[in-house]
């Protein structure tokens, strides 16, 4: 069956006529990117500063974040009708959540140590976090920007799948139509993209303020893709059929199996990445290995990545059939690449002088890594390791559409079935498990000193 995925079909009039596509879903990223940022950035900020309702702010964006994507873009659909339109919506309010969450998580995992320096001085919050949190913490918040635009571009994909358009609408037309060719060729497609993006990150790094010249594109992007319908008597019937959310007396009784197949694939899954990612970013990053061997790992980490959790699970059902453990290697294959990158550019932000002072004693490269940038990396190491178990909760969910089990097959068949109070019952059952991870999560981070107590 995998022979069926080759060779790709690279034909010119075929290439040709992905480019509106391409572009739809780069639109979609890009708008609903802007909007994220300008309203996750200052929730962080806030956070981050500690200012009066803080704790309430997180919890805000913990609970937005628990939401899979997939099915805001269901909702956004209903809302604003089918088109790119619907699925800059959702990235926009999914992202807002992401960006804002994670910013904030960076913040208070930052040195207090010249914030307290600042606070001495009379500066107020604000001031600190302007002056202190943001310097400090810049170059993290760029690769983590830079990596939600990627994870973006992915989204913009499976979205497009539900009706956003874009190269999402394609992918899924190829595979029913059983053209796994073509299917490659967009997967290859991706795989460029995601490439591109890497090395966009990369460059934004050395130079943040560069990041202001991306504000036009999302501009552009929203002007494009401005909805031109808002069907709200539709929408306003269609959430009303979702309350009061209820389950069967069957449905109820094969919960816990439920739960525990989607608490195995996301942990399994998570967990076998975190395995491979570890020697995976040590290789990928620039500052511990000679520029070869960095640039074949992170083409191998972009493949990876490049590939939204859903594609792999359709390829590894094909393979191994349908159950929990496709789910668990789709989740691990895509989280390698995920997490290889983070922890590679977490190495290379540590700062320079602990890592020269031992360079000076006369230590190899893999003392370095142990003893230095290792250790000055394991905070925002263990934040995105931790980030990424709880998206995987979520994306176990999205691949239990395809076949792979948990409370996500049993949520796309009530959604296909109509029966939107059982597809609620499931979206507030998937909200809650992630909302729990999420608080076990900052426990661990306060726990291991990692994070401050919001205020």
């Amino acid at each position: 069956m995998l022979a069926g995925f080759f060779p790709p079909d690279l034909s010119l009039s075929y290439l040709a006529a992905l480019t509106v596509p391409l572009m739809q879903t780069i639109s979609m990223a890009a708008g609903g990117m802007l909007i994220a940022c300008l309203i996750g950035l200052p929730l962080a900020m806030f956070v981050g500063a500690q200012v009066r309702g803080a704790r309430l702010a997180y919890g805000l964006l913990s609970g937005l974040r628990a939401i899979p994507d997939l099915t805001l873009a269901i909702l956004c659909v209903v809302v604003v009708g089918i088109g790119p339109a619907a699925g800059m919506l959702a990235l926009a309010i999914f992202y807002a959540a992401m960006i804002g969450k994670v910013f904030a998580d960076l913040f208070l995992a930052a040195d207090w140590r010249p914030i307290e320096a600042l606070r001495s001085v009379g500066a107020t919050r604000l001031m600190v976090a302007f002056y202190g949190l943001l310097p400090m913490t810049l170059t993290n918040l760029v690769s983590m920007g830079c990596y939600s635009f990627e994870c973006a571009v992915r989204a913009a994909v499976i979205v497009g799948a539900v009706g956003g358009g874009g190269l999402g609408a394609e992918l899924v037309g190829t595979i029913n139509a059983f053209d796994y060719g073509r299917a490659t060729t967009l997967i290859i497609l991706l795989v460029i993209v995601v490439s591109a993006l890497d090395s966009l990150s990369w460059l934004l790094r050395r130079h943040p303020r560069a990041v202001l010249l991306l504000i036009p594109l999302g501009l552009a992007a929203l002007w494009a893709n401005w909805p031109e319908t808002l069907a709200l008597r539709h929408a306003a019937t269609t959430i009303g059929g979702m309350f009061p959310p209820a389950l069967p007396l069957p449905a109820l009784q094969a919960l816990p199996r439920l739960l525990l197949e989607t608490a195995f694939i996301a942990g399994a899954g998570t967990l076998l990445a975190a395995v491979l990612a570890v020697p995976l970013g040590l290789l990928a990053a620039r500052n511990l290995v000679p520029a070869p061997v960095a640039m074949a790992t992170r083409m191998l980490l972009e493949v990876l990545r490049a590939v939204p959790e859903v594609i792999w699970g359709l390829v590894l059902v094909t393979l191994v059939g349908v159950g929990p453990i496709a789910g668990v290697v789709a989740l691990g294959l895509h989280s390698v690449g995920v997490l290889g990158k983070l922890y590679a550019e977490a190495c290379e932000n540590v700062r320079r002088a602990p890592v020269q002072a031992l360079e000076a004693t006369g230590a190899r490269r893999l003392a370095v890594a142990c003893y230095a940038i290792l250790p000055l990396a394991s905070a925002p190491v263990a934040i995105h390791t931790l980030f990424r178990l709880e998206w995987n909760l979520r994306a176990a969910s999205v691949v239990g559409m395809i076949g792979a089990g948990g409370i996500g097959q049993a949520l796309y068949n009530a959604q296909q079935l109509f029966f939107y109070d059982q597809m609620m019952a499931y979206v507030l059952i998937t909200w809650a498990i992630v909302l729990l991870a999420d608080a076990l999560s900052d426990w661990t981070r306060r726990r291991l000193g990692w994070a401050t107590v919001i205020a």
